[in-house]
């Protein structure tokens, strides 16, 4: 069983001569394992998405609802927003649809009502809340990220692909920066997680390129370790930016003034954006320097412990860098023992994280996303693998991948 205080702690391995950066590559790997969502969490967001979605629809029945950011990427914490963009082919006068989804909403008792802002002068205007039912929060757009939000999340999806271990970076740095309160753009300057998945993506891309050889039982230790030095101790973040485009790398700042403008330029952070070049994904995070001094203590923190005699190792080497609240252990295990039920009669598998009889808290599956309001999204009656209110799984038995289309997802 792991121990929901510390879900990267191996059992009965620390101090018997393993070396070091062996035991932190099995944390981290253990740690993604526990961080994943699960198929309930999963399922309770899908349902979650649908409800705001009958609001918008009852608003514009011609307009199209998209879930685009972590959700769709698969890489969200178990307590991460979901990222909606609602569009359609007129156009919209500017904060107008916000206010109006605003009162449809509150009229509906869908979100918790203190939690309800609209932030119409925000770069990307959003109405953000949390959802009563499944506490989760959300922010909503409108038009303006319908096609760069939701290719973003394609485009990522295609990384993922292509490098294996971008989720589980990305998802123990996503962790590290929520404990630091530096993961939020809009409210505390820190990274967007779409900008250190890209940071992450880069990172990578480089390692491709030197034909860097890693050992299967350590590789997930020494990249995370070179990433928190690359990007903490060694990047020169006034002089370069940051690009995944063609091969990826660092671009000089210089040759970025052309596309992103001055505005863009002055930032810090500069990160490339891959659908939308002119676009400076780093340019509201001010709080990047802290963030880049965050990265440098996490590295000097573990390359201590790496460092160190092998059998001197009594504990964990991860938890010198995370550690899980209280909180986010009690918001999962009350989600199990409320909604387990949408997976259906006799599924093992809504089990807590930490307890799952089959030992996963999800697979690293990629959820699909994409809705419209046609009347093709009917179900038909023959599908063979359907669960409790109208859910379709994917795969034998519990669902070890979830790659679901979020239009086959009907709810009662």
């Amino acid at each position: 069983m792991v121990d929901t205080a510390k879900p990267w702690q191996l059992s009965g391995v620390y101090g018997n001569g393993i070396p070091a950066l062996s035991l932190l590559h099995q944390e981290i790997d253990q740690f993604y394992s526990w961080l994943c969502t699960t198929p309930t969490e999963f399922y309770l967001r899908a349902e979650a998405v649908r409800r705001i979605e009958d609001v918008v629809l009852t608003l514009w029945p011609s307009a199209c609802v998209e879930v685009f950011g972590s959700f769709r990427t698969g890489l969200n914490l178990p307590d991460s927003d979901i990222d909606l963009v609602v569009y359609h082919g007129h156009y919209w006068n500017p904060g107008t649809p916000l206010h109006e989804l605003k009162r449809e909403l509150v009229a509906r008792k869908v979100p918790e009502i203190d939690t309800v802002s609209v932030l119409d002068k925000a770069s990307v205007p959003v109405v953000k809340f949390t959802e009563r039912i499944s506490r989760i929060k959300f922010d909503v757009t409108f038009n303006a990220a319908a096609t760069s939000g939701v290719q973003a999340a394609e485009l990522i999806k295609q990384f993922i692909r292509q490098f294996p271990e971008l989720p589980k970076l990305v998802m123990v740095l996503k962790h590290f920066l929520q404990l630091q309160g530096l993961n939020e753009v809009y409210s505390s300057g820190g990274v967007s997680s779409y900008a250190l998945t890209l940071m992450v993506i880069s990172f990578l891309q480089q390692q491709k390129r030197s034909n860097k050889r890693y050992a299967s039982n350590n590789k997930l230790a020494l990249l995370l370790l070179q990433f928190l030095d690359y990007y903490g101790r060694k990047f020169d973040f006034f002089k370069y930016g940051i690009s995944v485009l063609g091969n990826g790398g660092c671009v000089e700042k210089e040759r970025l003034r052309s596309a992103l403008g001055e505005n863009n330029w002055q930032s810090v952070l500069s990160i490339e954006d891959p659908v939308t070049p002119t676009n400076d994904i780093g340019r509201s995070s001010w709080q990047a320097l802290h963030v880049m001094q965050g990265f440098e203590a996490a590295f000097l923190k573990l390359s201590k412990l790496v460092d160190s005699d092998s059998s001197k190792i009594v504990g964990p080497i991860l938890a010198s860098i995370v550690e899980v609240p209280q909180s986010l252990v009690n918001y999962r295990a009350w989600v199990h023992v409320n909604f387990q039920h949408l997976l259906g009669p006799g599924s093992g598998s809504g089990s807590a994280p930490a307890t799952n009889p089959n030992g996963h808290s999800q697979s690293s599956g990629l959820p699909s996303f994409s809705r419209s309001n046609s009347a093709s999204e009917d179900e038909r009656s023959d599908s063979p693998l359907m669960v409790r209110k109208g859910f379709r799984r994917c795969g034998d038995g519990p669902p070890q991948n979830l790659d679901l289309d979020l239009a086959k997802l009907k709810l009662n």
